[in-house]
């Protein structure tokens, strides 16, 4: 965090007899750069702009938004989020390419998605197509045919799992007769 040394003066407190508990005793002596810069603001503070696309939307192409995205109609294309969280609602059909940070499914998709951030399904979300994401969680109810793949590992190889097996060998096994006693 930078901080600027710009002093902060506080307007003289009037001395009515009764001090809260809560008052500041001295002033500020440091603002934040952010909030010191016109035309900043702290992320904190900010809420995003929330755009909706209601269930008697129809659309076709190319969908590129920032910020938050309610998708409860339809969609043929692709959709392309440099960040905010895609919401795809539980009416909501959508055949296409999905690029985004963070992507929330309740509805249908058909379609590649890559989340760089995380990937939920959730309720009766159904997905066919393959997903890449940083987290990807399957909640129970929801369909997910396709491959995943984690964007957060390196490509490494495959473990060979086939040496942990210690007391199986390719040796076929050899039953033993039992005799029963008579």
């Amino acid at each position: 965090m930078i901080f600027s040394s710009k002093k902060t003066e506080l307007p003289p407190k009037q001395d009515n007899g009764w001090k809260s508990s809560s008052e500041e005793e001295t002033p500020r002596e440091w603002e934040s750069a952010a909030a010191a810069t016109p035309g900043r603001t702290d992320n904190r503070s900010v809420k995003n702009e929330v755009t909706i696309l209601t269930a008697e939307t129809e659309f076709k192409g190319t969908l590129a938004f920032n910020g938050d995205l309610q998708l409860h109609g339809k969609l043929e294309g692709s959709i392309e989020a440099d960040n905010g969280l895609l919401t795809i609602g539980e009416a909501a059909m959508v055949k296409a390419e999905i690029h985004g940070q963070d992507v929330v499914v309740y509805g249908k998709v058909q379609g590649n998605i890559v989340a760089q951030g995380r990937l939920e399904l959730r309720g009766r979300a159904q997905v066919y197509g393959d997903v890449r994401a940083g987290k990807f969680l399957i909640e129970e109810g929801a369909l997910f045919v396709g491959r995943s793949e984690n964007l957060n590992t390196r490509t490494e190889e495959k473990p060979d799992f086939s040496q942990m097996f210690t007391k199986l060998s390719s040796e076929p096994v050899k039953t033993a007769a039992v005799k029963a006693a008579a």
